[in-house]
């Protein structure tokens, strides 16, 4: 593996744990609200199953899958991936 590939691999591994983190902080947040862990659980899986949602989220995304089928390289379509990833934050506070 060449640097290049390593460095964007840890790119895709550190927004994968932003991502994680961040889910983490969201639910120690319900729960700090004593909202019931069963309360947002239900309400998550039904938000995820809405359709009109889901549409929403497809557009959202679609300029990315497009960008990735269409790209001519792997590094190119790692690229379009990397960028449209969150920025993990320096500092929480």
């Amino acid at each position: 593996m060449t640097d290049a590939e390593k460095k964007r691999m840890l790119a895709v591994v550190r927004a994968a744990e932003f991502l994680y983190s961040e889910n983490c902080a969201l639910k120690t947040v319900l729960l700090s609200r004593r909202i019931p862990q069963q309360t947002w659980e239900l309400e998550c899986a039904r938000l995820m199953k809405d359709p009109q949602l889901a549409g929403m989220l497809r557009a959202k995304f679609q300029h990315l899958y497009d960008e990735i089928e269409q790209a001519r390289d792997e590094t190119a379509a790692i690229e379009a991936l990397l960028q449209a990833l969150p920025k993990p934050k320096k500092d929480w506070n």
